[in-house]
C-alpha cells in the first residue's frame, strides 16, 4: 500500500515537471516557426499528453491478440479509460482551468476545434453501433485524424502567409538547426518519460483500488481515465500560470480529438474492441452532450466563465453517480 502511494506521489511530481518542460520547449519552436500557441496545443502537445491513453489502447490490443478470453475485460478497460479521460477533461479539468484562469476560443475557431471534438465522439459512437469496433472502422478513425492534422497544418500555413511580418519580427526567436534538433529531442524525450511515468501511476493506482467491486469500464473511467489525464491537467494548468491560455484550451480540446480518433482508432486497427453497453448507451452520449454544452458556452461569450465551470463540475459528479447506479455491469 505505502510503496504504491509513494509511486503515485513521485509520478505526479515528475509529470508536473515534464509538462513544464514540454510547454517551454514547444513555445520556443512555435516562435521559430511562427506557429500559434493554439496550433501547438491542438497538435504537438495534444498528441504528447495523450501518450498514456494511446499506450493503454495499444498495449491492451496486443494483450487481446495474445488472449482472446480477456477481450471483454480489456475492451472495457481501454474504452472506459479513453472515454473517461475525455469526460474528465471536458468537464472537470476545463472547469478548473476556467476557474483559475479563463478558457477562451474565438468564434471563428470554434467550429474547427470543438466541432472536431464532437465529430470524433460521434464517429466513435457510430463505429460502436454494432457492439464491436472492427479494424476497418479503426482505420477510418485513423484516416480522419490524419485529415484533421492536415487541415490544421493548412490553416496555420494560411495564417502565416496572411500575416504581415517585418524583417525584424521575422528574425526574432529564430533558432539554429542544431538548436531545433535539440528542442525536438527534449520534447520527444519528455513525452516518452511522461508516458512511462503515467503508466507507473496507473499501475500504482490499480493496485491501490484492485479490490473495489466495480466494473472494468467504470474502473477505467474513475481511475485509469483520471490518471491518464494527468499530463493534460498539468500541461493546461502550467499553461495558465505561464500566461498561455491558448495552450491550455488547445491541449485540452486537441487531446479530446486525439484520444478517440488516434488512440481508439489505432487500438481497434490492431485487434478490434467489444463495446460495453454502458459506453454506447451512456458514456459517449454524455461526452457528446457535454461537448455540445461547451460549444454553447463558448459561442455565447467566447470564454468559459466561473459559473459555467461550476455547472461542468456538477455534471461530472452527476455523470459518475448515475453511471454506477444505472450501469453497474458492462455486458
Amino acid at each position: 500500500m505505502v510503496p504504491e502511494a509513494v509511486t503515485l506521489l513521485i509520478g505526479i511530481v515528475i509529470i508536473l515537471f515534464l509538462a513544464d518542460v514540454t510547454i517551454r520547449e514547444s513555445l520556443r519552436l512555435a516562435k521559430h516557426f511562427r506557429w500559434s500557441a493554439t496550433f501547438v496545443g491542438l497538435t504537438i502537445l495534444s498528441i504528447g499528453t495523450s501518450i498514456p491513453e494511446i499506450m493503454t489502447a495499444v498495449i491492451g490490443s496486443i494483450d487481446i491478440l495474445r488472449d482472446q478470453a480477456m477481450k471483454d475485460t480489456i475492451s472495457g478497460l481501454v474504452l472506459g479509460t479513453n472515454v473517461g479521460s475525455d469526460i474528465f477533461q471536458q468537464s472537470l479539468i476545463l472547469a478548473v482551468v476556467g476557474i483559475i484562469g479563463t478558457i477562451t476560443v474565438i468564434k471563428e475557431d470554434l467550429l474547427s476545434e470543438l466541432g472536431a471534438l464532437i465529430m470524433g465522439a460521434v464517429l466513435m459512437l457510430l463505429a460502436a453501433l454494432g457492439g464491436f469496433i472492427n479494424r476497418l472502422e479503426g482505420f477510418i478513425m485513423l484516416g480522419t485524424y490524419l485529415g484533421y492534422l492536415f487541415y490544421l497544418g493548412q490553416r496555420q500555413k494560411r495564417a502565416n502567409s496572411l500575416e504581415k511580418i517585418t524583417k525584424r519580427k521575422l528574425n526574432s526567436g529564430r533558432l539554429s538547426k542544431g538548436r531545433i534538433t535539440l528542442e525536438i529531442l527534449i520534447i520527444l524525450g519528455a513525452f516518452v518519460i511522461m508516458g512511462f511515468t503515467a503508466n507507473q501511476v496507473i499501475k500504482a493506482s490499480t493496485v491501490l483500488v484492485a479490490q473495489l467491486p466495480i466494473s472494468a469500464s467504470f474502473f477505467g473511467v474513475i481511475l485509469l481515465g483520471v490518471a491518464s489525464a494527468l499530463p493534460e491537467l498539468t500541461t493546461a494548468l502550467i499553461g495558465v500560470f505561464r500566461g498561455n491560455k491558448e495552450i491550455s484550451s488547445g491541449v485540452l480540446i486537441g487531446s479530446n480529438v486525439t484520444n478517440p480518433l488516434l488512440g481508439i482508432g489505432l487500438g481497434a486497427f490492431i485487434s478490434g474492441y467489444h463495446v460495453p453497453n454502458v459506453i454506447f448507451l451512456y458514456d459517449l452520449p454524455v461526452k457528446i452532450g457535454i461537448a455540445g454544452l461547451l460549444f454553447f458556452f463558448l459561442y455565447r461569450k467566447e470564454k468559459l466563465g466561473r459559473w459555467e465551470a461550476f455547472v461542468l463540475i456538477a455534471l461530472f459528479f452527476m455523470y459518475l453517480l448515475f453511471r454506477q447506479i444505472y450501469f453497474p455491469v458492462d455486458f
